[in-house]
């Protein structure tokens, strides 16, 4: 006994029980195996689509409005032109009968009068980009149309991304913040501590009676290195970790954005001196330990999400301004 089909529409993404009998189908067919089938039983994925693409292939079906679709074209194939005159809802209809009945709809009607094509109006239907059909008055939509859809669609989402990005700029001007005052504490903690071991070491000097001498001086110039070279180290640190928090709120939120945490950038220094028994500390100047000028995020992309939702609001404004959008029965046919 031959396995039966679904009779219904479906599309990658699909999932239950129809997908299954497509699968079943499919099999039977010779187009899957069952070790494909067994990675995503029930599951529309790029194998089920891929073997939908071939069967359409054998059959000479034009898939061009939807390649690898299980649709009213592809089950009229498969039925060998389908049924003229048929009364059951749930058969799908004959090449001919689609065409026909498309051509018919209303929406349809109204937008071929326009100066639409059916091929342009399927096309924008599945790609949910109307803005390339012309509108009610017979007119392509116009750059002032399109320009106002789209700040309608920026001004749709903008509460949700000003959130998100005032949050997250809070949190990254926090971090910043605690490693700049993290940093601080440590430059004078050393200071205190270069000074104490200064005059630890003259003293000990003095003690033996070799203040002056060639060894001692040598060891305060070592005691001066060693400081410097932690200092050094921990700027380096200091820097690394405040390029991290920054380059994730510039990949997110673009060059600007991280423009306006700049004041967390900048780091100064200790200067250790031998002028004095005890030592002298003075403050070095500032230096820049991130540039987000070396990095190029353009708006981010947070941002760069936000402007493609507000796009797909446009599109969709318009189709419905324009009255393009075919009524529920129709949309998963094409």
């Amino acid at each position: 006994m031959a396995t039966s089909y679904p009779t219904t529409s479906l599309q990658p993404g699909s999932q239950g029980a129809a997908v299954k009998q497509l699968q079943d189908y499919l099999v039977s067919q010779g187009l899957m195996t069952q070790a494909q089938v067994n990675t995503g039983y029930g599951i529309y994925g790029p194998q089920t689509t891929a073997a939908v693409k071939v069967l359409q292939q054998r059959l000479g079906v034009d898939n061009s409005s939807g390649p690898g679709y299980w649709g009213p074209k592809t089950l009229a194939a498969v039925q060998g032109g389908g049924q003229s005159g048929k009364t059951d809802p749930n058969q799908p209809y004959s090449d001919s009968e689609y065409e026909n009945r498309l051509n018919q709809h209303p929406k349809v009607v109204e937008s071929v009068n326009a100066g639409n094509t059916i091929a342009q109006i399927e096309a924008a239907a599945i790609s949910g980009d109307f803005s390339g059909l012309k509108n009610q008055y017979g007119q392509p939509f116009s750059v002032e149309e399109q320009t106002k859809a789209l700040a309608q669609g920026m001004e749709d989402n903008r509460l949700y991304y000003e959130t998100q990005q005032a949050k997250e700029k809070a949190d990254a001007e926090s971090a910043l913040a605690q490693r700049q005052a993290n940093y601080q504490d440590s430059l004078i903690k050393s200071g205190e501590d270069f000074q104490a071991d200064r005059a630890e070491l003259n003293q000990r000097a003095v003690n033996q009676g070799v203040l002056f001498s060639g060894s001692n001086a040598q060891k305060q110039a070592k005691l001066k290195t060693a400081y410097e070279r932690d200092q050094a180290s921990k700027l380096a640190a200091y820097g690394r970790d405040v390029g991290n928090i920054a380059r994730d709120y510039q990949y997110n939120y673009g060059n600007n954005a991280a423009g306006g945490l700049s004041q967390f950038y900048n780091a100064g220094g200790n200067t250790f001196g031998l002028e004095s028994a005890k030592g002298t500390v003075g403050s070095s100047g500032l230096s820049s330990v991130y540039n987000p000028n070396q990095y190029d995020f353009g708006a981010g992309t947070v941002m760069g999400q936000r402007s493609s939702l507000a796009k797909q609001f446009a599109a969709r404004k318009l189709g419905n301004q324009g009255n393009k959008l075919l009524a529920t029965s129709y949309n998963n046919q094409f």
